[in-house]
This record gives C-alpha cells, sequence and structure tokens, in this order.
C-alpha cells in the first residue's frame, strides 16, 4: 500500500469496519487466524487479559480452553460483535476501554495478556508493555502477534473498504525491526519465543490475488514472561 487514503481514528475506523470485520479478506488477518493460537495454546484455567479484543475471535479461543477472560478494546463496535458472538460463554467480560489510560485494572492481575494485530495502533511501544507488565503476576506471560516489520516498512498497515469502495487508513506506526524486543526488555519481560509466518499456498487457496504473497514474511509472533525482579 503506497498511499493512507481517507484517514480515520481508530475508535471511528474500527466501528465502521465491525460490521464486515470478521468476513473481510483480509491476508494479515487470515495468517494470524492460523498461526498466533499457536503462541498461547497451552494456557488454561488461567486468568487472561487479551487487549484489542476486537470481535472476539481469538476471544472465544482463549474460553474455550477454559481460561477466565477479561476483553479490552476501544471500539463499541466491535465489542457489540464480540458480546453476540461470546454470549454463551459466562467466563468472558468485555469492556469498552484504552489499555494505556484504564484505571479499570489497577486492582487486577492476570496470568496472561494476549494482544493480536494491536501494536501497530501503539506509538509509545514502552508504554504497552509497561502497562502490560504491572497487570501481570509474576512469571506471567506476554503474547503478542503483528504485522512483521518488513512489511510494515513498505507502509503495509491496517486500512480496509467499506461496501460503496471508500478506503480508510487507520491510525498506525511502522514499528521497526527489534523495536518490540527493545521496549520489552527495558520493562522487564525475558523473550521466551519469536516466531514469523510466511504466506504459502494454504493463503493463496483462501484468495487467489495472495499468491503474491508466497514465501514473503507476513505475521511476526512474540512470548514474554515477566521478569521476576522488575
Amino acid at each position: 500500500m503506497n498511499h493512507r487514503p481517507n484517514p480515520i481514528a481508530n475508535r471511528e475506523g474500527y466501528d465502521l469496519w465491525s460490521s464486515h470485520y470478521d468476513a473481510y479478506p483480509n491476508p494479515t488477518v487470515a495468517m494470524d487466524e492460523r498461526h498466533f493460537p499457536a503462541q498461547w495454546k497451552h494456557l488454561a484455567h488461567r486468568r487472561v487479559l487479551e487487549v484489542g479484543c476486537g470481535t472476539g475471535r481469538h476471544t472465544l479461543k482463549l474460553a474455550k480452553q477454559g481460561n477466565d477472560v477479561l476483553g479490552l478494546d476501544l471500539s463499541p463496535g466491535m465489542l457489540a460483535i464480540a458480546r453476540e458472538k461470546l454470549k454463551d460463554c459466562p467466563e468472558v467480560r468485555l469492556i469498552e476501554a484504552d489499555f494505556l489510560s484504564t484505571d479499570l485494572l489497577k486492582d487486577r492481575r492476570f496470568d496472561a495478556v494476549v494482544a493480536a494485530l494491536v501494536l501497530e495502533h501503539v506509538k509509545q511501544l514502552r508504554a504497552f508493555f509497561d502497562a502490560a507488565r504491572r497487570v501481570l503476576s509474576e512469571g506471567g506471560e506476554l503474547h503478542v502477534s503483528e504485522i512483521h516489520p518488513t512489511r510494515a516498512a513498505q507502509g503495509i498497515l491496517a486500512h480496509f473498504r467499506t461496501a460503496d469502495g471508500n478506503e480508510f487508513g487507520l491510525e498506525s506506526v511502522p514499528h521497526p525491526d527489534g523495536a518490540l524486543e527493545t521496549a520489552a526488555a527495558e520493562a522487564g519481560f525475558q523473550l521466551v519465543e519469536t516466531r514469523d509466518a510466511f504466506g504459502d499456498q494454504e493463503l493463496a487457496n483462501l484468495n487467489p490475488k495472495w499468491v503474491k504473497h508466497q514465501g514473503l514474511p507476513m505475521v511476526r509472533m512474540w512470548s514474554w514472561k515477566a521478569s521476576d525482579h522488575c
């Protein structure tokens, strides 16, 4: 993507996108959907905070693994979709809030924090990792997925089209390679694992246009552990 037509604030943009987000043909989301759950498939019967839970696509998986899940999102439109999707999951609570500024979590502690395709919308990475460290118990886990830094550097960031053909670009920041690792370490996290997901034939089978992504890095995923001595 070489331009960012119709810039739109994230809350307003995700509200506009929410009604068709789950059906929208998005190769980044498709790769995240396939690969990111492997980072946290071991989580069961834990207290989990999902930051930027959106329409609840990962929230539902976390709940089905037996976790007590709290989902946060800025967009009431996205949360409305999630609430309908999760109406039979009493172990899930959803809250409209900004993770970086809310005081609703000050007395809560979690065993894990999960954030999928969120950090491109965060300008100050250290603020995110500090907030995650504050809500995690000692030794707690942080699992993050994000558009691959190689693609972000090319200007490929969150954007969507509406049914009438208008294209919107959300507020996003192309974080350089290594930026997340540096901010996490400064906030007291120990890196456990990093994985890259590459475009392949399975992705192309979803949409023939996505054959162009074969062999290219699409999404990067990280797992960290909160240091016991922070």
